[in-house]
């Protein structure tokens, strides 16, 4: 269930969906496993991809503005369950260009682009009232534990 939340600048529609499906491939790619019983089409319909922007004046670095600093600064939270530190590490190396591409951001300017990860147990989340730990049998945990 990946769920990514973006702190930018205030887009408009086109460029949030443009950037929604551009992100979901992303996710979806990097977090298909074909070990597991959920398939491509099932893990790109559960994730989820939330803009949360930001106007000029509400967010500070170094007590400036990026317009002040002179570049966008971009943070994406990423959730799942389960995510090992060789899966953030694979995610954070593919998504963060992607990333720089999508919002315009310099290849010099990498540092302005910042990724939080959220790996939570599967005893910590709940859909449709049952907890994921009942959803996903104990191999598909250890699975996901052992490969991503």
């Amino acid at each position: 269930m990946p769920y990514l939340r973006i702190s930018c600048p205030a887009l408009d529609a086109a460029q949030r969906r443009h950037m929604a499906e551009e992100l979901t491939a992303a996710i979806t790619d990097l977090f298909y496993n074909p070990r597991t019983q959920l398939s491509r089409e099932e893990l790109r319909e559960r994730t989820t991809v939330h803009f949360f922007p930001y106007a000029e004046g509400e967010i500070f670095i170094g007590a400036r503005t990026p317009a002040t600093r002179g570049h966008t600064d971009i943070t994406v939270e990423l959730s799942d369950w389960s995510m090992s530190v060789a899966q953030q590490r694979k995610v954070a190396v593919d998504l963060t260009p992607r990333l720089a591409a999508l919002f315009g951001v310099p290849p010099d300017q990498l540092d302005a682009i910042n990724i939080r990860f959220h790996s939570y147990s599967p005893t910590d989340f709940a859909v449709g009232g049952k907890l994921l730990s009942d959803m996903v049998p104990r191999i598909g945990q250890f699975m996901k534990r052992l490969f991503g």
